[in-house]
């Protein structure tokens, strides 16, 4: 079993939050959609907890994390808006 330890920049951290935009597929680091994030960074929030924000502020939990060619790609499940019991699946991507 592989351990994962917290370090000094986790102290009292409950979560991150990783904002996308409508535009494209990237995950970004402010509100703003201004600060795309690393592959490491991103699987790091991944595994120590994170939150999906979309542009009109709903917010996600991620399901799954696959890193390819030094990007990071997380899976999110989001709400079909015609069908109340749909679910569709969405992805976020670092840099």
């Amino acid at each position: 079993m592989d351990n994962i330890f917290m370090n000094v920049t986790d102290k009292n951290i409950a979560a991150r939050k990783v904002y996308t935009k409508a535009a494209d597929t990237f995950a970004y680091a402010n509100a703003d959609c201004t600060e795309k994030i690393s592959a490491a960074d991103l699987q790091d929030a991944f595994i120590k907890g994170m939150v999906i924000v979309d542009a009109t502020g709903i917010h996600f939990l991620p399901v799954s994390c696959e890193i390819k060619k030094n990007v990071a790609t997380v899976t999110y499940v989001t709400t079909d808006s015609t069908t109340s019991t749909t679910a569709k699946l969405a992805t976020v991507k670092s840099e």
